[in-house]
């Protein structure tokens, strides 16, 4: 008779990175912050039961409360969509004080909403130079002289 081999179960929701992904060139660039962000979108991700990546809601003072300053969340934003780890559609205002909040998906991850399958846009870097071009153009653009 052959072993059996011993089954392990995890406990709980989890999200999953690849060996491939940690030793991309988009995630040795992946600024701090833009990190924060990653880690709070995978926590929004459990938190939903794994079934809504690609309408994950998470608010400025959530990432604020994840450790990123409100001043910096735009950047990171800009930084982890540059980068290909999140994609995201933007919110907006509407009447009055009342706004549509932006929905995030994590590329990396499988999901049940509107794209079941990872895309790994992250994959799209393909050096460091590239992807250091990726973060200088998702800097804001210096102000114009009057």
């Amino acid at each position: 008779m052959g072993r059996r081999r011993k089954v392990s179960k995890i406990g709980g929701a989890f999200v999953t990175h690849s060996l491939e992904m940690r030793r991309s060139p988009a995630w040795r660039a992946l600024p701090d912050n833009a990190r924060r962000v990653l880690d709070r979108l995978e926590l929004e991700h459990m938190t939903t039961g794994a079934t809504l990546n690609g309408e994950l809601i998470c608010t400025y003072d959530d990432f604020a409360r994840a450790g990123i300053r409100r001043a910096s969340v735009p950047l990171a934003l800009r930084q982890a969509e540059a980068l290909g780890f999140i994609s995201r559609h933007k919110g907006y205002r509407t009447a009055g004080d009342v706004r549509a909040p932006s929905l995030y998906r994590l590329t990396y991850v499988f999901g049940v909403a509107k794209t079941p399958d990872p895309t790994n846009d992250w994959r799209g870097v393909t050096s460091d130079a590239d992807a250091l071009a990726r973060l200088r153009s998702a800097e804001p653009a210096p102000p114009r002289e009057l």
